[in-house]
């Protein structure tokens, strides 16, 4: 049976160093089900311009799920169209990951 991680990724500074961990966790743990929510000031790591944009679309190809926090979105003043195609958006991304650890889900803070 795969793994369910989740990890967040709230710090915008830290957000290179975030996006690393979860490809050494793609490349150790392949058949993991991988959920990266985004949120604070790390959601602008999300948009279509960020210097992320490749790293992150990656990702998606790799079929790891790519998550945008929508309080932080509303927050940061940014548009949901301005946003990398392919991004699940949720209400809270703190919101997301309760839901998803209490259904079992590894949380990975990074």
């Amino acid at each position: 049976m795969p793994l369910n991680v989740i990890v967040q990724i709230k710090d915008e500074d830290k957000v290179m160093q975030g996006l690393r961990s979860v490809i050494n966790l793609y490349n150790d743990l392949k058949d993991a089900v991988i959920e990266v929510v985004f949120h604070q000031s790390a959601i602008k790591a999300l948009l279509k311009d960020s210097n992320f944009r490749e790293i992150i679309e990656d990702l998606m190809s790799k079929g790891i799920i790519i998550v945008g926090c929508e309080n932080s979105i509303k927050a940061q003043k940014i548009k949901e169209d301005s946003l990398i195609s392919g991004i699940r958006i949720v209400t809270s991304g703190v919101g997301e990951i309760v839901r998803k650890q209490s259904e079992g889900w590894i949380y990975l803070v990074v």
